[in-house]
């Protein structure tokens, strides 16, 4: 929302309606915004000036009608336009290197446990550190959309670079089960919570004809975080021998990484300052819309299998007879469809159908595993699958958030992220304790393999709900 209207207190003109008219729209929710200015002292020809120098949003929605103080600052660029928008992206891409990027990495992590620290414990046990990490990665999102709202991105985005340095240095030195635990499945994940979600914001306020795109690019950033990670820890944890310096390099890498991103992102949305924090008409409310309902069930299903094959990649391909070092590579290649998968995905986002191009990720995702990972056995399958899976999945977690921006009022956005992500939290921490049980101490790596899949392609059955709900047969943008 613009920081002044040009209009006279009192007036309405076409220009205040135009923006009215501008915002986008849900088809199944009501919302309006007015923007009420405290009376002005001077006028300067192309700005007026407030005596009280604060600006008041009354905004309406379908559940109740509510006030914003935000205060008083230029007017912001229009959105897609100028430099600081794209700086957001660059934020964002950094942002996703270390978050997505380092939360790939944790097949690595489990398959290097299972033969060192933790190689007393069972894999469905070891697998909790990779699923606290999903789950409390996901419930963050209900508190740092808020504190974004309320102070600006940097107050997530720079306590994110502190935790999740402060988590990988405590993995490179933890010893017991509970060490890892707390350093990698807590501090790590609210570290890259903080950062996703600080620039997923950000990145929001600054575009609307081109969101797809700026959310592709900055979600290319996990693909290259997963690139080149993997071969780092494979050279540091098997060729150097060292599992502390390794870790302790990953560190200072998302350190200045996540710095970056920390310095350079920005929202055009100003702070509304602290507002009253209302649970209820926050994160239940918006569910009486029966759309993003929907799109949080398709979430929830998607979460209950999508990260099970990065955690199970290389531990599958060393049952199967690779060595482990060798087995690290794979993630390389998942991260390589992953690069090119969220990039093309945010470039369909913006031209066709929005739901209709989230299905064709969600229902190749679910395809790839059942069967292509289930009839995978050897090397060279187990390759290929791992490179189409990361282009689907990558396009999955690229495009979520966009998915709800589009149908969500913009008031809403925010809030509507974090509550998605607080109710698929727990499908996100019981995935992988689910696949793991699965596994058992038989390897039962088929029935984990269909249980990831099956979940995937039940979200693919209930996003072609909500494509039809939002747009019906329509086959380009609308």
């Amino acid at each position: 929302m613009m920081a002044h209207a040009d209009v006279w207190p009192g007036s309405t003109t076409p220009s205040t309606l135009s923006r009215h008219n501008s915002m986008p729209q849900s088809p199944h929710l009501s919302y309006q915004s007015e923007a009420t200015l405290a009376p002005f002292s001077s006028f300067d020809g192309n700005d007026f000036k407030s005596e009280e120098g604060q600006e008041l949003d009354t905004i309406s929605t379908t559940y109740e009608t509510f006030t914003v103080e935000r205060p008083d600052s230029p007017v912001a660029p229009l959105p897609d336009v100028g430099f600081r928008p794209w700086l957001s992206v660059l934020g964002g891409f950094c942002a996703q290197f270390c978050s997505f990027g380092m939360m790939s990495m944790i097949g690595i992590f489990i398959a290097y446990y299972q033969h060192n620290q933790l190689k007393n414990l069972s894999t469905s046990t070891i697998s909790w550190i990779g699923s606290i990490q999903s789950g409390m990665f996901s419930f963050s999102g209900l508190f740092c959309g808020r504190i974004v709202d309320m102070y600006g991105p940097r107050y997530v985005t720079i306590p994110g670079v502190f935790f999740l340095t402060i988590g990988l240095l405590g993995t490179a030195f933890s010893t017991e089960y509970y060490q890892f635990v707390l350093a990698q499945g807590f501090s790590c994940a609210i570290g890259a919570a903080g950062l996703f979600y600080g620039t997923t914001s950000a990145i929001t306020s600054w575009f609307s004809l081109y969101r797809g795109l700026a959310f592709g690019i900055a979600a290319s950033g996990a693909g290259a975080g997963g690139i080149g990670i993997p071969f780092l820890l494979q050279h540091m944890f098997y060729s150097y021998g060292s599992f502390k310096a390794g870790t302790c390099v990953l560190a200072s890498i998302l350190f200045f990484m996540g710095s970056v991103s920390a310095c350079v992102t920005s929202s055009r949305i100003r702070p509304t300052g602290p507002q009253p924090y209302r649970f209820v008409r926050f994160y239940i409310r918006p569910f009486k819309d029966l759309t993003f309902a929907l799109f949080t069930l398709v979430m929830f299903l998607i979460y209950l299998g999508v990260f099970v094959p990065n955690a199970y990649f290389s531990v599958t391909a060393i049952n199967y007879g690779m060595s482990t070092a060798h087995a690290s590579y794979i993630i390389s290649y998942f991260n390589v469809g992953s690069l090119f998968g969220r990039i093309l995905a945010g470039y369909l986002f913006d031209r066709f159908s929005k739901f209709l191009v989230y299905f064709g990720y969600v229902l190749m995702g679910g395809l790839t595993l059942v069967p292509g990972w289930y009839l995978a056995t050897d090397e060279t399958r187990t390759i290929i699958v791992s490179t189409v899976y990361g282009f689907a999945s990558g396009g999955i977690l690229a495009l979520f958030s966009a998915a709800i921006a589009h149908i969500s009022p913009v008031s809403e956005i925010g809030t509507r992220v974090g509550a998605c992500n607080g109710a698929i939290a727990l499908s996100a921490l019981a995935s992988l304790p689910i696949a793991g049980a699965i596994v058992g101490p038989d390897g039962n790596y088929p029935g984990m393999k269909i249980f990831s899949g099956v979940s995937i392609l039940a979200g693919a059955v209930v996003v072609l709900i909500v494509k039809f709900r939002v747009d019906r047969f329509s086959i380009r943008a609308g």
